[in-house]
């Protein structure tokens, strides 16, 4: 196995045609590599490789902020995990070298994610705010939307940015900036 990080920049066109097939997200399907290079131009992209093969990749998004009781926040926000084949633990490999990366470069990350993928972090040690994730709010298209994600995953924050997540609740929304 081997474990790798590239910059949108340097992604190849074989990396941006199999991370677009991994993610499904029908609006990104006809990015070119360019448009793909520019949109995640603050990015960068985890790999997991057997045998030159791609397993697992993720995606670190280094453009994230929220703000909480008027004041901006900015983590690292870890998306885009999927296997490639699943059910082998490549998903686990790749999320365990993340973590550990993301510590020893001491970059704050969160991520999210739904109910039904909860035992999946929940297997990996991750810590979980629970529910928490559909505090988070968004103004688009002229209009507030609520994240569609149930939790919030702690994978490398300080305690003082845990507690301000974890109190985040009906009347205390994060806002997407």
């Amino acid at each position: 196995m081997q474990y790798s990080i590239k910059r949108s920049k340097d992604l190849s066109d074989n990396d941006i045609e199999l991370i677009l097939k991994s993610w499904e997200i029908e609006d990104w399907l006809d990015l070119d590599s360019s448009s793909f290079k520019m949109k995640f131009e603050n990015s960068e992209f985890h790999f997991l490789e057997n045998d030159d093969r791609i397993v697992s990749l993720a995606r670190i998004n280094f453009d994230f902020k929220l703000e909480i009781q008027e004041n901006l926040h900015s983590f690292a926000e870890l998306v885009g995990l999927v296997s490639l084949e699943k059910a082998k633990g490549y998903g686990s490999l790749l999320l365990n070298e993340m973590v550990t990366n993301l510590k020893e470069r001491e970059i704050e990350t969160i991520g999210f994610c739904k109910l039904e993928l909860r035992p999946f972090y929940e297997r990996n040690d991750i810590q979980i705010l629970y529910g928490k994730g559909i505090f988070i709010t968004e103004f688009d298209n002229n209009e507030w939307i609520d994240s569609d994600d149930d939790d919030i995953l702690i994978i490398n924050t300080s305690e003082e940015n845990i507690n301000i997540l974890r109190s985040l609740n009906e009347q205390n929304k994060a806002i997407l900036v």
